[in-house]
């Protein structure tokens, strides 16, 4: 039997940032790797 997807994307871990390792406040259309203080300012 399936996993209902709602169940699926709940169960997910945390995304960590990739330089830190420090878990990440995902947002919606963000497909970045890397934490706010990591990524560098333009």
């Amino acid at each position: 039997m399936l996993e209902s997807p709602v169940k699926f994307f709940k169960n997910l871990p945390k995304k960590r940032c990739y330089s830190c390792k420090k878990p990440m406040v995902e947002q919606a259309d963000c497909y970045t790797n890397k934490c706010e203080k990591c990524t560098p300012v333009i």
